[in-house]
Formats: C-alpha cells, sequence, structure tokens
C-alpha cells in the first residue's frame, strides 16, 4: 500500500476509534449524534480508501450507496443492505442550520451501539 493509501486507513480507523468513545462515554444525545457521524465518516472513508488503493480519484460526496457503487467493491449482501442506513444521520450531525422534510431522527445509546457494531 502506498502512503496516501495508508493515510486515507489511518483516518477510518481514526474515526472509527471517535464513534467508539463517544459511545462508550455518551452522556447526551449530541454524544451519539457524533457517535454515528464518526460511524459514517469511518465507512466512508473505507470505500475512498479502496478507490485510491484502485489507483482512482474518490468524488467529494457522503453518500455511502454513491459510493460504494463508485468503488465497485463485492461485498456481501448484509453490507450491502446496511451502507444506506447511516447516510440520513450525515447532514444533521454537520449542518444544524439546515431544514429537514424527513422524520427526526432518535440519537440514543442504542443506535449508537447499533451503527458501531454494524460498522465494525
Amino acid at each position: 500500500m502506498n502512503a496516501i493509501t495508508l493515510k486515507w486507513l489511518e483516518y477510518a480507523k481514526a474515526d472509527l476509534e471517535a464513534a467508539e468513545v463517544l459511545t462508550k462515554s455518551g452522556k447526551t444525545s449530541h454524544s451519539y449524534q457524533l457517535a454515528i457521524l464518526h460511524c459514517h465518516q469511518a465507512l466512508e472513508k473505507i470505500l475512498k480508501t479502496w478507490m485510491v488503493y484502485k489507483n482512482e480519484v474518490p468524488k467529494r460526496i457522503h453518500d455511502l450507496v454513491k459510493l460504494t457503487q463508485d468503488a465497485d467493491i463485492k461485498m456481501p449482501e448484509r453490507f450491502l443492505k446496511y451502507i444506506s442506513e447511516p447516510n440520513p444521520y450525515y447532514q444533521p450531525a454537520r449542518y444544524p442550520d439546515i431544514s429537514y422534510q424527513q422524520t427526526v431522527l432518535k440519537y440514543d445509546s442504542n443506535k449508537a451501539k447499533y451503527h458501531l457494531g454494524k460498522t465494525k
């Protein structure tokens, strides 16, 4: 693996570590919201790591389904089924001032543990 690929992987691992810390020590829904955001970021960076490994330039997007398609990764159906679940959690954690036309998302310890387990 070249240096840039290793850097992407290092950042993915850091996001997973942050998700673990926030899930274990979370005290408010905001902690769990950030834990899920870091799960999303870890998955996003893993997908982009694969693309960089194949000498491709990943698009600057955050849609995990689209990134999975772009990366052309063959993965078990259970992973493909899950990959869309973190997508709705990305924008509310990053952009608190945008309006939503979707249902309000729930952020709690159980939801954070669920996403952390699936991300791992």
